[in-house]
């Protein structure tokens, strides 16, 4: 695999996503995405070294696959909150849609209530949260944990 060198915000990539090359968004949701003066940068600035370091290491280590158990957990949790149905591992290709990688370098830590938030994270859709979307993160090279897609905005 090769290294990416060079990439701006919003470009995409293609990865394995469940045993299938698929085309992501890449985007930065960190402090390179705002200039000096705090204000947001016009889309399709260049990602850092940081940022591309970050995205390589999670490219060449990452499998979402590795992850199918807790997707599915994070999954049915979600339905039995509403007393729906409950999903296999086999569902997941049906159930999750992986369109973005987000990175969030040098970003927000930690909340007023200790909430650690992701580095890198697969940022996407899934049906048992249609409203708020799933994000499967991770923060020093570690599996994090799954919530909506608010946590790394």
């Amino acid at each position: 695999m090769e290294l990416i060198t060079s990439l701006n915000d919003n470009d995409e990539i293609t990865i394995n996503l469940f045993g299938k090359e698929e085309s992501v968004m890449v985007f930065s949701t960190g402090d390179n995405r705002y200039d000096e003066d705090g204000d947001d940068k016009e889309d399709g600035f260049p990602l850092n070294n940081e940022e591309l370091e970050c995205l390589n290491w999670f490219i060449a280590n990452i499998d979402i696959c590795d992850y199918k158990k807790e997707i599915t957990e994070y999954c049915n949790e979600r339905y039995a909150m509403i007393g729906d149905k409950q999903i296999t591992e086999a569902d997941l290709e049906d159930e999750v849609s992986i369109y973005a990688i987000a990175i969030n370098i040098g970003g927000v830590v930690q909340s007023y209530d200790g909430f650690v938030y992701p580095e890198i994270s697969f940022y996407g859709d899934c049906e048992c949260d249609p409203e708020h979307g799933i994000c499967i993160g991770f923060r020093d090279k570690k599996y994090l944990g799954i919530e909506s897609q608010d946590w790394t905005l």
